[in-house]
């Protein structure tokens, strides 16, 4: 309870300063002869997108928000969800006779039979691999059984998983998709576009063990009932992404994960990743028609000649400005902590542009970065090209700083900094031992009060250590009595803690919130004031040069050549001073 009064005093006041440090929002630059957006691309596919990854900005879109059925592609969503819901890959998936029994004739699968049992990792490259049906039936089962909170009246463990496929699709941003089976198979209630196809890649790639199958060229799973022999050639699959292998004549360069799909009603379906220079690009091509090799391949092509990642870190001065707007005379303002963009946060412009043509505002109400105060908005033109959130980040992990957090874990909640591995590991051990708070010990014998409850009453002296001693004692002494005994020794206890409290004052949580929230508003403010001399600098630069050219536009050819005499005249006068001695 304390933890959410705190923590929303401390929203509100961050909030309040905000808005009254940013009333006069900053204002863009006006764009004056940008280079145009790219677009050049030419896709034979119905639906295709192309996204930068890394910032989630679309560089090319063709029906990229139309829906179509995406086949097997689907089965990116399902090993991502099982993965982040698998802590141990080495547990055993068993096969249901439903899981076996698919309805639609010609799907892939690998054979597996009802009772059949495979690792999570098996079936993860089963999945990704052969694209197997009856496996991703089986997963779906095997984690949705993990969740039985999702499951509603009448539903089974696989219902449960397709209710964690959509609430996943919205958690990264897809926008016009609705999963209703784990395989793809068709189904009218089963759709997704090329954009959030693109997005569910882009977050699948972030994960290690994601990339670590798919980066495999083979894999030989478990025997199963069908082909029990352990070195059966049936038992090994295959990646049947042709651009991610080195002997196909569709391998592309820097490919690093992709997902074929195909049936009747989709045609051919391609998502894939891959990473050139630093700039990571996901394209999705849907209703391909035997097409989707070669429009992946444009539009990766286009993607790279005609676009550049940037780290905002090395072209946006904002961390070190806010850095040094937190100090007083080279003293930092609040120790350890500041508010800044995260290092790895990327924005993506045309290659014939600079980041000099970009401009920045401030969001400050319906901030899409969790745990953002703030957002920064970069913009080209009139198209958003990236957003970094601004946090509260830790400059250089302070002593001062954890030790503040050790006496009360809330402010490290607040700021989001972890306890210590010695404190974590000192936690684990008490609930092991059963004298931490979250284990209740069991019954002595003889009584019907715990050993905790026993220890409490023995530090206050009461009659009840006979009673806990021998069971003749413990007859003797009335249960109303022992229960008000421990009833007194709580109170107590509790007393003692409140004169403690009371004794430190109102502590150190509270002076830094204060303090924390003063130093962000003067932050923001601070941001908000050098954005807006920025763009009223490049602002007037810009009206300069359009006037330049339109009065170059203006001259008469006559006029021209007298203006280059003029010039080449004043080089010349120039020239001959440098010479002088």
């Amino acid at each position: 309870m304390r933890h959410m009064v705190v923590k929303k005093a401390l929203t509100n006041i961050i909030c309040v300063l905000l808005m009254s440090a940013l009333i006069c929002p900053a204002f863009s630059v006006c764009s004056f002869a940008l280079e145009a957006w790219p677009s050049d691309c030419y896709v034979a596919s119905e639906g295709a997108c192309l996204i930068d990854a890394r910032s989630g900005v679309v560089l090319f879109a063709k029906n990229a928000d139309e829906p179509y059925y995406p086949a097997s592609i689907t089965k990116v969503l399902t090993a991502l969800i099982t993965i982040e819901n698998c802590d141990n890959l080495s547990e055993q998936v068993t096969f249901s006779y439903d899981a076996v029994h698919i309805e639609e004739e010609n799907s892939t699968i690998i054979g597996a039979s009802e009772g059949d049992r495979l690792s999570v990792l098996d079936c993860l490259y089963c999945l990704l691999f052969q694209s197997a049906n009856e496996v991703a039936n089986a997963l779906a089962e095997h984690v949705g059984a993990k969740h039985p909170e999702l499951k509603g009246e009448g539903e089974n463990d696989r219902d449960v998983f397709v209710k964690m496929m959509n609430m996943k699709a919205e958690e990264l941003g897809c926008r016009g998709s609705h999963f209703h089976n784990p395989s793809g198979l068709t189904d009218e209630n089963h759709y997704t576009t090329a954009y959030d196809m693109c997005r569910i890649m882009a977050a699948a790639i972030q994960n290690e063990t994601f990339l670590d199958i798919e980066s495999r060229t083979y894999w030989t799973h478990a025997p199963i009932r069908r082909y029990p022999d352990a070195n059966d050639p049936w038992n090994t699959v295959y990646p049947k992404h042709l651009m991610l292998k080195k002997n196909s004549a569709q391998y592309y360069r820097g490919t690093i994960a992709g997902k074929t799909g195909y049936t009747m009603n989709a045609g051919n379906t391609l998502v894939t990743a891959c990473e050139r220079d630093g700039m990571v690009l996901a394209a999705c091509v849907l209703n391909a028609h035997a097409n989707h090799y070669n429009d992946t391949r444009r539009l990766f092509d286009f993607g790279f000649d005609n676009f550049s990642s940037l780290k905002l870190t090395d072209y946006d001065n904002t961390n070190n400005v806010i850095e040094h707007d937190f100090e007083v005379a080279g003293v930092p303002v609040i120790d350890s902590v500041t508010i800044g963009i995260d290092q790895d946060t990327r924005i993506t412009i045309p290659k014939a542009g600079s980041f000099a043509e970009v401009s920045k505002t401030i969001r400050t109400e319906n901030v899409a970065v969790p745990g953002a105060l703030a957002e920064m908005i970069y913009t080209y033109g009139d198209r958003q090209v990236g957003s970094a959130g601004l946090k509260l980040i830790p400059l250089g992990g302070s002593t001062d700083t954890m030790a503040a957090i050790e006496e009360d874990p809330l402010l490290g909640t607040l700021l989001g900094i972890e306890p210590t591995e010695a404190e974590s590991s000192e936690a684990e051990t008490l609930e092991e031992d059963g004298t931490g708070t979250g284990e209740t010990a069991e019954p002595a014998e003889g009584t019907g009060e715990t050993e905790t409850d026993t220890a409490s009453l023995e530090e206050g002296g009461s009659k009840a250590t006979a009673a806990m001693g021998s069971p003749e004692a413990a007859e003797s002494i009335p249960e109303t009595e022992l229960k008000e005994e421990a009833s007194q020794s709580e109170q107590e206890s509790g007393t003692a803690e409140a004169a403690e409290n009371a004794r430190k004052g109102p502590g150190i949580l509270r002076i830094l919130l204060i303090g924390l929230g003063a130093a962000a508003g003067l932050g923001i403010l601070i941001i908000g004031i050098r954005l807006r001399a920025e763009n009223r600098v490049a602002e007037e630069r810009a009206r300069r040069r359009a006037k330049r050219l339109q009065r170059t536009r203006d001259m008469t050819g006559t006029q021209q050549i007298e203006m280059d005499l003029e010039v080449q005249g004043r080089l010349r006068k120039k020239q001959r001073k440098r010479k002088r001695p």
